[in-house]
C-alpha cells in the first residue's frame, strides 16, 4: 500500500512509502497483529498529520507514541 490514499471519514490520508516497513518493524517489536498495529498507526498519524505544527518530527514522533500505546495495550 505504499503512496496510497486512505480514506477515513471525510479525509483522504496519504501514507507515506515507508508506512508499511514501520508498520512490519512495529509489529515485531511488540508482538503485535500486523492489522492492528497498522488501524492504529493509520489512525495516529492522521490526527499528528493534523495538529503537529513541525512536519518534519512526524516519523520519529509517531513510531515512539504507536510503540507506546501498543506495550500499554500488552501490560492490559
Amino acid at each position: 500500500m505504499n503512496d496510497e490514499s486512505l480514506v477515513m471519514g471525510a479525509q483522504k490520508i496519504i501514507r507515506p512509502a515507508n508506512a508499511d516497513t514501520e508498520i512490519e518493524l512495529l509489529a515485531r517489536e511488540t508482538c503485535m497483529p500486523r492489522e492492528l498495529v497498522e488501524t492504529l498507526y493509520t489512525r495516529e498519524r492522521a490526527k499528528l498529520e493534523r495538529t503537529a505544527r513541525i512536519k518534519t518530527y512526524i516519523p520519529v514522533l509517531i513510531h515512539r507514541h504507536v510503540k507506546a500505546l501498543l506495550l500499554q495495550q500488552l501490560q492490559h
